[in-house]
């Protein structure tokens, strides 16, 4: 796991909270005093003031730092990716496997956009968009047993299939807590969520469910979040790469030259 992940599983603690607890901590000890006539209540309001600014702004300074690591996630992924997707369309008979590999890590890296807890899982739906079928899933989806089919007709399935056919997609702060819970997969022990079709050109393709133990360990916001949506994109290109032909290849200039040795490169 990545240090930049692991610094956006940080438990965000909420402005207000922390900085009325600065307030009461700085407060209360000045009490006695107060009452001894020791300090005046000026004294008492500008030091409890001071305290819940300071708080305040340490927070917010804190929300910037994790947007700057999710970013730094989002980066970190792209450049070898990007290096592997300019290979696809190079050897046929490689196609498939390059092109599962980034799909794959596209997923991994959607989870670690939303928390370092997070499990993340992709599945594609059937060509009558009845069902939806595992492609891919990153390790914590496999240790949580994440299901391997959806079939529209059972309760929690038809939510999932519903999901993937939609245009938004769906958020879970706290499915204990969430109207539709009893409609709602969640994996073991897991809290919110966050359930996202995959689209290409309009053409619904499948569905990325990503989940995490905690409430609000993927916060609702996280499904507008440009990364997020980047990724989501992404994959829906990705899917739609058709192999390349052997014939129309030995056609177009230049790409019948030995490769280049780029030691710096992705391997497939």
């Amino acid at each position: 796991m990545s240090l930049e992940s692991k610094l956006l599983g940080r438990r965000k603690i909420k402005p207000w909270g922390v900085a009325a607890l600065s307030a009461v901590s700085v407060g209360l000890p000045t009490v006695p005093a107060f009452a001894e006539n020791s300090f005046g209540p000026y004294y008492i309001a500008t030091c409890a003031a001071c305290a819940a600014i300071a708080s305040f702004f340490t927070l917010h300074t804190s929300s910037k730092r994790v947007e700057t690591e999710r970013s730094s996630v989002l980066e970190h992924a792209l450049e070898p990716l990007s290096c592997l997707m300019g290979k696809i369309l190079v050897d046929p008979a490689e196609f498939e496997e390059r092109r599962d590999t980034v799909l794959k890590r596209l997923v991994e890296t959607a989870a670690e956009l939303a928390h370092a807890d997070a499990a993340s899982a992709l599945y594609w739906l059937t060509v009558e968009d009845t069902e939806l079928h595992l492609a891919f899933a990153n390790e914590q989806a496999v240790q949580r047993h994440f299901q391997d089919k959806f079939s529209r007709g059972a309760e929690k399935d038809s939510f999932l299939v519903e999901a993937a056919l939609s245009v938004a997609g769906r958020s879970v702060h706290d499915v204990r807590k969430d109207p539709d819970r009893g409609r709602i997969y969640v994996a073991d022990d897991c809290r919110s969520a966050v359930f996202m079709p995959v689209r290409a050109g309009g053409v619904q393709q499948g569905l990325l469910m990503i989940q995490a133990r905690k409430p609000g360990h993927i916060p609702n916001n996280f499904r507008d979040d440009k990364r997020f949506k980047t990724i989501v994109h992404l994959i829906g290109a990705v899917r739609e790469m058709k192999k390349p032909d052997s014939a129309l290849r030995a056609s177009v200039p230049g790409q019948n030259k030995p490769p280049v040795n780029d030691p710096e490169g992705t391997s497939s």
